[in-house]
């Protein structure tokens, strides 16, 4: 059985509604209505909403929502649109192919775009969401006058060179190192620390290496022999059950959650406990043993498939929606999913990889979540998510030069302010998102603009938070900034919700007065240093805020100034430096 809804795409006004129609058509082909039967829910409610009796209602934001309709175990999706009516705007340039695909979806809707964002912004922008690590007061001041001097033309150039020098520093595989290590749940409780430190060297050496994602991923998939040594081994150490590896692999790697179905046919998709166990079957050929030095090693044994414990039969291994798996050629059941992954007619595996990047730079998914992958749940901008797959496999998986790709755009440098226009919009990338920044990133930033590293219990000193494998480490600042403890493959472990408390550490905690009043601090530096107040005020936003501060900024921090004595001076640094730590502008990427 099927079922069909009409209509199938709808184009509604403002507070415009539409009845749907739900169809079931049994194996014989006869037809009847399940209207009344069926159940609907919208992933864009503040868009358009549905009733139980499948009625949808409008409302006056323009976009898109999906309309998911569900009889019987059957699903299928309506697509409304809902455009701003009568907004047309100039179409800015374009960078790039990115550009072009948001710009018709934009003046489709009606939503025009932000102007784009100034050079101070970019720079921020691009060093924390590539590197995770702020900008320093030279830094800005180089790129600053850099972006000056070609005013005349354009700052593109220098924003383009800057991207690449980005990818190039150490500190891009450092970071991350830091979220693919929570992606893979890299968590030292559950494969040992000396497990935690070989996954964690490996990460790091593909990443500075640039290695291509899909043979990154096919030596994780294919992963054996000691845990403990340099390599991916450990990935297998906390997926013990055959089951459990392939829902997790399913997630992480091809953006697809499957454990829904390990008891009951998929909510809002196609997947049954066949496909369940199906998958699960790759992974029944791994053995595990202890070594002579108390370590684990994962070895290859027969596998074997998989019986569905409802149905009470075995279920052939397979892929999710392909035949049942040949292993006639193939030693490891897992070098025959990575051929099916890995191949360019993979529905998949490229489309995960780039939406999961899209967010992190974006702020938010083409598809939401970011692995929720399925026709039940369509990206905000579909041909611009094929494009983007497209890239990708041209660029032969190389994920500098899809990064590059992704922030030369002018998408990606539009401004966070949002117009009258564009302000509700949150899927349609007409503005910029702001972000807050992760608990590493944030105590990193701190640490960077108070001069004052932070002390690691157990590491040598100078070392940084997106540097530190030990993901149990005890932390208030990682605990209430929400740093995961890598139970989960999914990323939504990461907290970025902010928090009365984290407002109050910011404020009042004695660590970071500490870090402010310290003799070998920025604050104390600059004190003795022979600049004037206003020179002073310059140089506290260029270190914090990476930008020079308006007119008005500059009047209200040089009234802290009035006192010119030694200890008033002093304070004044102080003070201005904390002023600006406690700020929305600091702690968030915008």
């Amino acid at each position: 059985m099927r079922i069909e809804v009409e209509p199938r795409d709808q184009v509604l006004s403002a507070r415009g509604s539409q009845q749907l129609r739900v169809t079931a058509v049994d194996d014989r082909g006869t037809r009847h209505c399940v209207t009344t039967e069926a159940e609907y829910s919208s992933n864009a409610g503040v868009i358009a909403d549905v009733d139980r009796r499948g009625l949808v209602q409008a409302t006056d934001i323009p976009g898109e929502a999906a309309v998911l309709v569900r009889y019987m175990g059957n699903v299928t999706v309506c697509r409304v649109t809902l455009p701003r009516a009568g907004v047309t705007f100039r179409r800015p340039p374009e960078a790039n192919f990115i550009d072009g695909l948001v710009w018709n979806k934009l003046q489709r809707l009606g939503i025009p775009p932000s102007a784009p964002c100034d050079d101070a912004t970019f720079l921020r922008r691009a060093y924390l969401d590539v590197i995770g690590t702020l900008p320093t007061a030279a830094e800005a001041r180089e790129f600053l006058k850099e972006c000056q001097e070609q005013k005349t033309a354009s700052s593109a150039p220098a924003r383009e060179r800057l991207v690449e020098k980005l990818l190039d520093r150490s500190e891009y595989a450092d970071y991350w190192t830091m979220r693919w290590a929570d992606i893979l749940r890299v968590d030292k409780d559950a494969i040992t620390p000396q497990g935690a430190v070989a996954m964690t060297r490996w990460l790091r050496r593909q990443l500075a290496e640039n290695r291509p994602y899909d043979a990154f991923v096919r030596e994780i998939l294919t992963a054996r022999g000691d845990t403990a040594a340099e390599g991916p081994a450990a990935f297998y150490r906390v997926l013990q059950q055959p089951d459990v590896a392939s829902r997790s692999v399913s997630q992480v790697f091809l953006g697809t959650r499957i454990e829904c179905a390990q008891c009951h046919h998929h909510p809002a998709e196609r997947w049954s406990q066949d496909d369940y166990y199906g998958l699960a079957g790759f992974f029944t050929g791994l053995g595990r043993k202890k070594l002579p030095s108390g370590d684990e090693a994962i070895f290859l044994q027969p596998g074997a498939d998989l019986k569905n414990p409802r149905a009470e039969r075995v279920v052939p291994t397979h892929a999710l929606g392909a035949p049942p798996a040949d292993f006639s050629q193939a030693r490891d059941r897992r070098e025959v999913l990575a051929d099916w992954m890995l191949a360019p007619e993979n529905p998949f595996f490229a489309r995960a990889i780039v939406n999961r990047l899209w967010a992190h730079y974006f702020g938010r998914g083409l598809v939401e979540p970011v692995d929720d992958l399925r026709a039940t749940n369509p990206a905000a901008n579909e041909p611009l998510l094929a494009a983007l797959v497209e890239r990708l496999r041209e660029q032969h998986y190389d994920l500098k030069a899809f990064t590059k790709t992704l922030l030369t755009s002018r998408v990606y440098q539009l401004s966070s302010t949002p117009t009258p226009l564009n302000r509700a919009d949150e899927q349609n990338f007409s503005h910029a998102m702001e972000k807050p920044l992760p608990a590493e990133v944030l105590l990193d930033g701190i640490c960077q603009v108070t001069g004052v590293p932070e002390k690691f219990n157990g590491w040598p000193e100078g070392y940084r938070a997106i540097q530190i494998w030990d993901n149990r480490m005890p932390s208030y600042f990682f605990r209430i900034f929400g740093r995961p403890v890598r139970a989960s493959v999914c990323e939504c472990e990461r907290s970025s919700e902010p928090s009365i408390a984290q407002a109050l550490h910011l404020m009042n905690a004695p660590e970071i007065a500490e870090k402010l009043q310290a003799r070998a601090g920025t604050a104390h530096r600059l004190t003795e240093s022979r600049l004037t107040p206003p020179e002073l005020v310059d140089e506290l936003y260029l270190t914090t805020l990476a930008r020079v501060p308006t007119g008005d900024e500059r009047a209200a921090l040089l009234a802290l100034f009035q006192d010119s004595s030694p200890a008033g001076r002093r304070e004044a640094v102080e003070d201005g430096l904390w002023s600006l730590l406690n700020t929305k502008e600091f702690t968030f990427n915008h």
